[in-house]
């Protein structure tokens, strides 16, 4: 994923993604758009394993949050989008902040697969 998928970014976050055609993969379940996703901070930035979690815990609540509003945006039929989102400051924002973060680089995902189709 990290070799070969595409990137942005929008401070602190920054988002890998792939997009994959899964139609004949499949068959017996077809769903409108499968969804992988992966949170990480690195060790560089959060030295300790304890910042590392707590920053994990706040992405993966943002993604959880913003998870329905993404789903509706993107009716793509038969094909898996993988997600990895990276923390990459070294001072942890608060929730709020990283909420509001999340939702605009989701958003931002969204124009650029409509963009690309």
């Amino acid at each position: 994923m990290f070799t070969f998928g595409k990137s942005m970014s929008n401070a602190p976050l920054r988002l890998i993604y792939t997009l994959e055609n899964i139609a004949d993969a499949n068959q017996i379940n077809p769903a409108a758009l499968l969804i992988q996703a992966g949170v990480g901070a690195p060790t560089k930035q959060f030295k300790k394993a304890v910042q590392r979690n707590r920053v994990k815990r706040l992405l993966r609540e943002a993604y959880r949050l913003a998870l329905p509003a993404f789903k509706a945006q993107l009716p793509l039929q038969g094909m898996r989008l993988n997600i990895f989102i990276l923390y990459m400051d070294v001072h942890v924002l608060p929730q709020e902040e990283i909420n509001a973060k999340m939702n605009l680089i989701l958003n931002q995902l969204v124009k650029r697969i409509y963009g690309q189709a």
